[in-house]
């Protein structure tokens, strides 16, 4: 009896061959293990975790030039182009009237594009939830509007004619990992943009835009660690992270910064594209500015009130209106891999 006893305080206890726990067992099964799993719930933490935010930072130095609304979905520009400068003009003679030189203009046209994203959200869904689902829904819809509007300027820039690789690179087949962008490259294309006239920003430089592997590589370059560091931390460049070789350089870790891969033997297989950029080089033209919409559950598609629908739309285009003052490069990164 007392062996008994003892079999019945472990099988309690949970010892013995029948064990009742909270994660094993079947509910109501005679002669088997028990389990409590019917009688647990999930505790929530009353905070959501925070989701990736993203440095998007191209729309900062394109000319903005929006369409007023009800005139048109098209924008043109025009630009007066400068006349030829001789390296030995030729001077004029006395009482004899010059041959007239023709004026050139060109001419871009660019037509917004219109975007946007919608959720549905079900009325179970608020009714249940313990979180603000609504208002993290909204939150994520700008996160969204703001990746979508950079990967369409990122498009067009990357599609620059002025393609720069280092180390004389011809082909992104053909580059490997050691190939990374630096300090005599910067020169190079800083020499370029100045040959064709390039405006700089208002401090005086060009912008660099770079992803992170880009970053990381160029604070290994031996003449960026020797340059000065930052000096104006009240800088309102968003993603800003210093000065070299006449560049202000920004990061930006946005979708379309993304690696490029390739896998050619021998050859780097993650390669990155970045943005040397001079002032009026591509323009933004806004139709219609990004909006926000939150629609309440009802009307005819939705009597039971069931569900609430949100979203957001924009229109614009981005334009490259002088090919001259933007180089777009194609580099290998600090974790860059050589495959050979």
């Amino acid at each position: 009896m007392f062996k008994n006893f003892l079999s019945l305080v472990g099988a309690v206890l949970g010892f013995g061959d029948d064990i009742v726990t909270v994660i094993t067992g079947t509910t109501g099964t005679p002669g088997g293990a028990g389990s409590l799993a019917s009688d647990q719930q999930t505790y929530f933490s009353a905070k959501l975790l925070e989701v990736a935010v993203l440095l998007t930072v191209l729309d900062q130095f394109g000319d903005k030039d929006p369409i007023p609304s009800n005139s048109s979905k098209t924008i043109q520009f025009n630009r007066l182009e400068k006349l030829s400068t001789q390296t030995t003009p030729t001077q004029l003679q006395e009482g004899i009237m010059p041959d007239a030189t023709g004026l050139s203009m060109s001419q871009y046209q660019a037509v917004a594009e219109q975007y946007g994203l919608v959720l549905r959200l079900s009325d179970l869904a608020e009714l249940t939830s313990k979180h603000d689902v609504v208002g993290r829904a909204l939150y994520v819809l700008g996160l969204h509007a703001a990746e979508t509007y950079d990967i369409l300027i990122f498009n067009v820039l990357s599609a620059a004619t002025n393609v720069y690789r280092p180390n004389g690179r011809t082909s992104n087949a053909t580059t490997v990992a050691s190939d990374k962008i630096g300090y005599v490259d910067f020169t190079a294309i800083h020499a370029n943009l100045m040959d064709q006239g390039g405006r700089s920003f208002d401090n005086g430089d060009y912008v660099a835009v770079v992803p992170p592997q880009v970053h990381a590589a160029l604070q290994q370059d031996p003449d960026w660690k020797a340059s000065h560091q930052l000096s104006s931390p009240e800088s309102i460049w968003r993603g800003e992270f210093g000065s070299l070789a006449g560049f202000r350089f920004v990061k930006s870790n946005a979708p379309g910064f993304a690696a490029v891969t390739q896998s050619t033997s021998g050859y780097a297989n993650k390669l990155y594209y970045s943005f040397f950029i001079a002032r009026n080089a591509y323009q933004i033209s806004d139709l219609q500015n990004l909006r926000v919409y939150a629609a309440a559950p009802g009307g005819q598609t939705d009597v039971l009130q069931q569900s609430r629908k949100m979203g957001y739309k924009f229109a614009f285009k981005a334009i490259i209106t002088n090919q001259n003052w933007i180089y777009s490069s194609i580099s290998a990164g600090q974790n860059s891999v050589n495959n050979a």
